[in-house]
């Protein structure tokens, strides 16, 4: 089901509820909302940094970010089309509460607008300089391994508020941080062990105190000392520290997964927001004849084909599918994990001609046949063979007059 799909089922069932105004006013709202960017909720409970995280993103100016709108305030589900929760802990008892429950099967069926964020990266292993890299290693094998995970987009470390100051480095910031680089590790490691240390005098640098309580405002204790170990390192300018602190804290790694996995997918994200709110309409104010509109939701669900895509790719970077190796990243390729473009699709330069793009997708279609008919081969890998088939056959129907 298209876009146009959508409207057309929007249409039908003001229509349908034309005497009911308060209905046709939601109906009417979920038509404009096709139209308006992608909204994505910050979810999770204080603590977690849902704001900070909200805060990097907004003035990061790539194309992607600015086709969303971004909100960490608590708003109810149906006003978002995507969600990225945050948690503080990979532990059993804080990832029990992100368990998606109830709903109907068109909801679960179709779930796969959320993405699972570990917020204070930072504060792993005791924030020992190392921090980020094993809360990365942590968010990694929990998606791979952890029941509690199977069910998101992607699993991400971010230590938002080393993003954010990262991301808004200034002169001033990185002049104080180079002069406290310059220190002796023995004489400046003592007061680095924890913030009233590192504010308290007396201390080995003409520093003022109100100058280090804003560093650790604004960087943390933990990016403090990242950064002084960055700079001794090879970060020499304000510019490389800029990029060195954001690279690590992941806040990267999030932006390219709400532009994979929801910017890429706006337009079916948008129409299943739409569609949920006609299904939740149609079962607290049944019509007589409403079977119709219900039954054009359920084959909704059966013919979004990009759900299945999406879910497919979260089973393949999940390690939750056979695949493996160079099959695996051609699937994920095939199935838009790269970009939905065909040349991105088949790993083909972006100004490749026609006849190109056509060969390519008949050699994948062909390929992807035969894992889906092999005797040998297990149901699930089949099925999977076979939702790549069909987005390779997408491909060759562009080339149907």
């Amino acid at each position: 089901m298209t876009a146009l799909d959508v409207r057309e089922l929007l249409n039908e069932a003001a229509a349908h509820y034309r005497d009911r105004p308060h209905a046709v006013a939601m109906l009417r709202e979920g038509l404009e909302r096709l139209e308006e960017p992608l909204r994505v909720g910050f979810v999770g409970t204080p603590g977690t940094g849902k704001s900070t995280l909200v805060s990097a993103l907004s003035e990061w100016p790539t194309r992607a970010l600015r086709e969303i709108d971004l909100f960490d305030t608590p708003a109810p589900t149906e006003h978002v089309d995507a969600t990225v929760r945050l948690v503080r802990h990979l532990e059993p008892d804080e990832l029990a509460g992100t368990r998606q429950v109830g709903g109907s099967a068109f909801a679960r069926q179709t779930a796969v607008n959320t993405v699972l964020v570990l917020g204070r990266a930072d504060e792993v292993g005791a924030g020992r300089i190392d921090a980020l890299l094993t809360a990365k290693q942590l968010a990694r094998r929990a998606w791979r391994e952890d029941p509690d995970c199977a069910g998101f987009q992607g699993v991400i470390a971010v230590a938002g508020q080393l993003g954010y100051a990262g991301r808004a480095l200034r002169d001033d910031e990185f002049e104080v941080l180079r002069a406290l680089a310059s220190v002796s590790r023995p004489e400046l490691e003592r007061h680095l062990l924890s913030v009233d240390s590192f504010v308290d005098d007396p201390f080995p640098l003409r520093v003022s105190p109100e100058s280090r309580k804003h560093l650790v405002s604004r960087f943390g204790l933990y990016g403090v000392r990242l950064a002084i170990t960055l700079i001794r390192t090879g970060s020499e300018s304000r510019l490389k520290l800029s990029a060195e602190l954001v690279h690590r804290s992941g806040l990267g790694d999030l932006r390219d997964t709400l532009a994979g996995c929801f910017v890429a997918r706006a337009e079916a994200l948008k129409a299943r927001t739409a569609v949920l709110r006609l299904e939740g309409l149609l079962a607290t104010e049944p019509l007589p004849h409403s079977d119709r509109l219900a039954a054009r939701v359920e084959r909704f669900a059966a013919a979004a084909h990009d759900f299945r895509e999406l879910r497919l790719i979260a089973g393949i970077r999940g390690g939750r599918t056979t695949l493996s190796g160079e099959i695996a990243e051609e699937a994920a390729r095939l199935l838009g994990a790269q970009g939905l473009a065909p040349t991105e699709r088949l790993g083909l330069e972006p100004d490749a001609d026609p006849a190109a793009i056509h060969a390519g997708a008949e050699s994948a279609l062909v390929r992807w046949r035969h894992e889906a008919e092999r005797a040998d081969a297990a149901h699930a890998e089949r099925a999977a063979a076979r939702v790549i088939v069909r987005s390779v056959e997408g491909l060759l129907s562009l080339f149907v007059a």
